[in-house]
């Protein structure tokens, strides 16, 4: 499989993921801007880590007492996303996060047993921020004082430091080389192409998707006509999914220069810490006609002024493309 390739993999995979940070599901309770936890969502078997800029450990979360405690004093419900942290913003700490991946979907699909997460707190000033950072997407917020006071003085206190092997043992996971968040995706995104080029293809359900985002929406729009077909029932979404049979998309090096535009296809899911419940665009499909020939411009959209979109080009099936002009009737 192709870097560029896996590049779409991994992002498709890190808007499907589960939050990593904090390993479970979570109420808030907006009016008064609190994070209430019901222990018994919280998984045993993960652990935080805060690390130097050196990469040394200071101080290692473990158990579920401690994970709670982390989720409720980081406040993310109040984090606000920004375009870019400071430049003269200087790394304090890494916050690095490992959970077994128990969920039934992902280890069906390939998923490595341990997921790995990473932030960087970055202070200026009196203010910290984080970068979340997934592959080739970053995502930057300003933070709470009392949050980034709070992690600097986890690091500052330290604790005892056990060994990551001995921890994922005692998960039942042995042999398990910590890897980058990337290289984590990109191998398991290997393994999902592999079951699906022998035809074990993975079909999304419903369910599949609410674990994603429990509100979605696809459009379809023409230049000539706007929006011709909107779905946000999800069964509805996973059978179109289902349809578009992605194992069998040739990727390209670029797009033919004389085509027709036939249509667009944007896909929206609920945007991460924000109180409000805003849907925003997951990724745009746009189909062309050259020669009798049908190709798709893949575009995931950064949501960063500084990181441009990411662009694949595929070549699809017929049959493929006469499935989404139906849907568009276009046929």
């Amino acid at each position: 499989m192709s870097k560029i390739h896996q590049k779409f993999v991994s992002a498709i995979i890190a808007m499907c993921c589960i939050c990593l940070l904090t390993g479970c599901e979570t109420e808030k309770t907006f009016s008064t801007m609190e994070t209430t936890i019901n222990p018994e969502e919280v998984s045993e078997e993960q652990f935080i880590e805060i690390v130097s800029p050196e990469e040394v450990v200071l101080c290692q979360l473990i158990g579920k007492n401690a994970v709670i405690d982390f989720i409720q004093n980081e406040k993310s419900e109040e984090w606000e996303e920004v375009s870019e942290i400071p430049k003269q913003a200087k790394l304090q700490y890494l916050i690095i996060s490992y959970e077994k991946v128990t969920d039934e979907f992902w280890q069906k699909s390939g998923a490595p047993e341990i997921s790995v997460g990473e932030e960087k707190l970055y202070e200026y000033n009196g203010d910290f921020y984080i970068e979340s950072v997934f592959g080739d997407y970053v995502t930057n917020y300003r933070i709470p004082a009392s949050s980034g006071e709070y992690m600097v003085e986890l690091a500052q206190n330290g604790s005892d430091i056990l060994d990551k092997n001995e921890i994922f043992a005692n998960w039942d996971v042995n042999n398990f080389e910590v890897e980058t968040e990337e290289e984590a995706v990109l191998n398991g995104s290997d393994e999902i192409f592999e079951a699906e080029n022998e035809g074990n293809n993975q079909l999304f359900s419903a369910d599949d998707l609410a674990k994603v985002s429990k509100e979605q929406k696809l459009e379809i729009s023409c230049q000539d006509l706007g929006i011709i077909c909107t779905m946000t029932d999800l069964e509805e979404i996973a059978d179109f999914y289902n349809q578009m049979k992605r194992s069998t998309w040739l990727e390209i090096e670029d797009l033919p220069e004389e085509k027709s535009n036939i249509c667009e296809i944007t896909t929206y899911q609920l945007e991460r810490h924000t109180t409000r419940k805003n849907l925003v665009e997951n990724e745009k499909l746009v189909l062309f006609e050259a020669q009798n020939q049908y190709y798709i411009l893949d575009i995931i959209p950064s949501h960063s002024s500084d990181i441009e979109d990411m662009e694949i080009c595929y070549s699809i099936q017929d049959n493929i493309a006469s499935y989404i002009k139906k849907l568009a009737n276009l046929n």
